[in-house]
């Protein structure tokens, strides 16, 4: 919800801004907008550089906003607890939880071609699909697809 609040203002007021330019040029038609002959060189660059960095951050802020809404949120404490259920099983390599928006969750396990995959998926049965589900808080009404992985060598 703040994401959508917040990108609402930042359209509100670059929209009222062009507005504004748009009726002082048409107003003023002899007079600049912004006059910028009272700063030097180096002042010119610096707020360009500024300026810059501003946009790079705001597309930056956008680019994670929907990656965050397509691939879900990291969530370490679930990642944790799948950890923790898969303690001692050799060959795991790298281990993800995600929550996704319409209420999903993504397991992400990638193996050594050394895992023996029969013990993860019968210990991910067992025990880290229910451990990961009550941290989440959900209960066991979250459908929870688990991606595995074999590296190869």
């Amino acid at each position: 919800m703040g994401n959508r609040i917040g990108l609402a203002a930042v359209g509100v007021f670059l929209a009222l801004s062009g507005l504004f330019a748009l009726w002082a040029r048409d107003a003023h038609p002899d007079r600049l907008i912004f006059d910028t002959t009272f700063i030097n060189g180096w002042a010119q660059a610096l707020i360009a550089l500024l300026l810059v960095i501003v946009a790079l951050t705001a597309i930056r802020w956008v680019a994670f906003t929907l990656a965050e809404r397509r691939y879900g949120a990291r969530h370490g404490t679930g990642t944790a607890m799948l950890g923790v259920a898969l303690q001692g099983l050799d060959g795991i390599d790298k281990l993800a939880v995600r929550v996704v928006p319409d209420k999903r969750t993504r397991i992400r396990i990638r193996c050594r071609p050394s895992a023996q995959l029969g013990d993860v998926a019968r210990r991910l049965d067992d025990q880290a699909v229910a451990r990961v589900r009550s941290v989440l808080g959900s209960g066991s009404t979250l459908p929870v697809v688990v991606y595995l992985h074999v590296t190869r060598l």
